[in-house]
């Protein structure tokens, strides 16, 4: 029996009137690609300071993400940190374009890879893997680069909000490995692995309605995925962090691949999952100002009456 398509993901679905001013910003957003990198750099920076100031809910969220997580900084230091990584936000606004419209050859010209010997050793197994990284705000192009790098890839999504740019997002990331999925259809990630593919995963936001356990992360404590461990132990997976890094000036990207996660995972759920975190958090330390740290990871405690973002 043939399956019925989506109609939600259908592109010509979304041609009424009201549609119009998205569709406008996605061929804003496409001409900016013609731009010179430098110059989307700059334009993205000054989009990001724009947020910074006209949406102060996120700045406080991102304010007090990062006062936990570097609670020896001053006041002022802290708050030339939440510029930077709110510059590095605007920027990224511009880089979805690139990586949607670019061409595959054409930004494997602007990346570096370093440790590119790791991956390789563990797609060489045939038994997948996990590419373990955080919601950095180069994610898109991390994504899309990654990909570049394995013969057979899966790339994944969390459902927008809003059903165009949802449909708009699902069509241009279809376009970067061999299946797109979406983040809850667990069977068809493990499909996934067990067939060999490398497939991206970030389990560092908050999913409150999920298998999770509370372990630390960027110095408090965070509901964190099991789903790692488990898709490790249910595949024989390899689970290899990566993440990528946007250079100075322009000048590219730096995808940096860290070796397999060794004897993982363990017997020990709660264990696994804090080394999960252990991993992403030496990533988010090594380039914080590239973190996405607007996302309430913390709104999810054990208490659940407790909400450190509570004004």
């Amino acid at each position: 029996m043939k399956q019925k398509k989506d109609k939600s993901l259908q592109l010509s679905s979304y041609l009424a009137p009201k549609y119009w001013p998205l569709w406008f910003a996605t061929g804003l957003l496409r001409l900016t690609t013609f731009l010179p990198v430098p110059l989307i750099h700059l334009i993205g920076a000054a989009l990001g300071i724009l947020l910074y100031r006209i949406v102060p809910s996120r700045r406080r969220t991102a304010r007090i993400n990062l006062k936990q997580a570097f609670p020896t900084l001053s006041n002022d230091e802290i708050d030339a940190l939440n510029k930077k990584a709110f510059k590095s936000l605007g920027i990224s606004i511009f880089e979805t374009g690139i990586a949607w419209f670019k061409k595959s050859s054409v930004l494997q010209r602007q990346c570096q890879i370093e440790g590119k010997e790791h991956l390789d050793q563990a797609m060489a197994r045939n038994k997948g893997v996990i590419l373990l990284t955080g919601h950095f705000t180069t994610l898109e192009m991390g994504g899309r680069l990654i990909g570049t790098y394995v013969d057979k890839y899966n790339a994944v999504f969390k459902r927008a909000h809003d059903p165009l740019f949802n449909a708009i997002m699902v069509y241009y990331r279809s376009k970067m490995g061999n299946e797109l999925i979406e983040t809850r259809n667990v069977r068809a990630i493990i499909r996934g692995l067990k067939n060999g593919h490398a497939t991206w995963f970030g389990p560092d936001q908050d999913f409150a309605d999920q298998e999770i356990v509370f372990t630390p992360f960027l110095g408090g404590i965070a509901s964190t995925l099991t789903a790692t461990a488990k898709l490790a132990r249910m595949t024989g997976a390899a689970v290899v962090p990566f993440y990528p890094v946007r250079l100075a000036n322009g000048k590219g990207y730096k995808l940096i691949v860290l070796p397999a996660l060794e004897h993982f995972p363990s017997d020990n759920i709660e264990e696994d999952s804090a080394r999960v975190n252990r991993t992403i958090e030496e990533m988010v330390y090594s380039c914080p100002e590239q973190y996405l740290w607007s996302h309430k990871r913390f709104k999810t405690q054990p208490d659940r009456r407790t909400n450190i973002y509570a004004a």
